[in-house]
């Protein structure tokens, strides 16, 4: 069978498909994802707004950093594997599993407190993507239904170390991180050999955004955390593409990671350890932004601009973690923890590449040695949620998903080690 598409409708196809981007990494669905950083903390079901004190507080709360004592390292290796199961395309696949997607992740971060009042750090990881690749047949001919987003996030940050009982009983510290932020965005769609339907490779930057954390320890056994990161536009480019069997150039296509606020708690009580978060995603941010682009005709090139569909609600992520400490100096964490994202995505315009129209339950557990100045972690997580989605509005959304079961299994295996040399 041959698909006969109209110029106009190829960029319809190009930008509604192009939305249909998930996050495989989803704090509370969206482009985030709650399975990311660091073993340590993924084990305890993602707590560390509180709690964090080596160089991944780039990712969790700046503030972070005045728990480092004097030149600490980090580098964490999570590997993701996910499925989704979805109806990419009514005409032609039916309701399909997805081939399994292996995305590895990275954490890398070093700081050094300069002085008693001010410590100093960089740290460099992914911090959302998604994606899921489908192989069916349109007709007698062999299809991918590919899709790949990865946003990369470079932040250089400092914490503020208030010397204990100076302005409150307890310590205090707050923190700030710049974020340069770089997102790849690829779809594909037709002949495995040559997706000509849809060949679409963006990328592009932005330096506009923050991070903005507060730790405080009133006594001993309790920690106390607040961050804040800011909205995020990323302006994809690419000079040419392929809709249809037709190039346009000159493509664009907004990326928004949203605007998230986020609050921690730990208390620690001889061996046991509890600690919870709770982050707020104004995923509502996610709207509806243009795919544009000069589409070639043989009349000549024709600017276009057609809506991409999200139309996402806001969403709450809750974690809770536990840890008990063995051995004789309390070297051995055990930690188990859980995490629960409200439904985030809309179901009248389905993705066939994210995160369903439904809440998701993830477990995670792991194990850990401590020493003096290093340590080394690893956990594991299994993340689920599905729905079953009766009705979509393809006449905005063209091809956003059709009708059928919507389910997502995230499982992720992480490893970390650090360094805190007080030097």
């Amino acid at each position: 069978m041959t698909r006969t598409i109209r110029p106009a409708k190829w960029l319809v196809t190009g930008t509604a498909l192009a939305g249909a981007v998930l996050p495989g990494s989803a704090s509370a669905a969206g482009f985030d994802t709650p399975i990311l950083y660091s073993a340590r903390h993924q084990a305890m079901g993602g707590t560390a707004i509180a709690s964090v004190s080596d160089p991944s507080a780039g990712f969790h709360n700046p503030a972070g950093l005045q728990g480092v004592k004097g030149l600490a390292f980090i580098g964490d290796f999570s590997m993701i594997l996910g499925k989704v199961r979805a109806t990419p395309d009514a005409d032609f696949s039916g309701n399909l599993e997805s081939k399994t997607v292996v995305a590895p992740f990275f954490l890398l971060g070093g700081a050094y407190r300069v002085h008693d009042w001010v410590t100093l750090g960089i740290a460099a990881f992914p911090v959302a993507s998604g994606g899921a690749e489908y192989r069916y047949s349109a007709g007698s001919q062999p299809w991918i239904d590919k899709t790949e987003i990865i946003f990369f996030e470079t932040t250089p940050m400092l914490s503020l170390n208030i010397p204990k009982d100076r302005l409150l009983p307890g310590k205090l510290s707050f923190g700030a991180g710049y974020r340069f932020s770089y997102v790849t965005f690829d779809r594909e769609k037709g002949p495995p050999d040559n997706p000509v339907f849809l060949n679409l490779k963006l990328k592009g930057t932005n330096f506009s955004g923050v991070r903005f954390g507060v730790q405080y320890q009133p006594i001993e056994a309790l920690k106390l955390g607040l961050v804040f990161r800011n909205k995020v536009v990323v302006g994809t480019e690419a000079d040419s593409v392929t809709v249809g069997v037709t190039q346009a150039t000159d493509a664009s296509l907004d990326f928004v990671l949203p605007a998230k606020l986020g609050f921690g708690a730990r208390f620690d009580w001889r061996r046991l350890g509890l600690a919870t978060d709770v982050e707020w995603a104004l995923q509502s941010q996610n709207t509806r932004s243009p795919l544009r682009g000069m589409l070639q005709t043989p009349d000549g090139a024709m600017p276009q601009a057609v809506p991409n569909v999200f139309d996402w609600q806001n969403g709450v992520t809750l974690r809770y973690g536990v840890e008990y400490r063995v051995g004789a100096e309390e070297e051995f964490p055990l930690r188990i923890g859980y995490i629960y994202d409200t439904k985030v995505t809309n179901p009248t315009y389905p993705s066939a590449f994210g995160t369903p129209p439904a809440a998701t339950h993830t477990a995670t557990a792991g194990v850990g040695y401590r020493r003096p100045t290093w340590q080394v972690n690893a956990a594991f997580t299994r993340r689920m949620g599905s729905s079953q989605v009766e009705a979509t509005d393809n006449l905005s959304c063209a091809f956003c998903g059709y009708p059928g079961k919507y389910q997502i299994t995230m499982t992720g295996f992480y490893v970390d080690a650090s360094v805190d040399l007080p030097i």
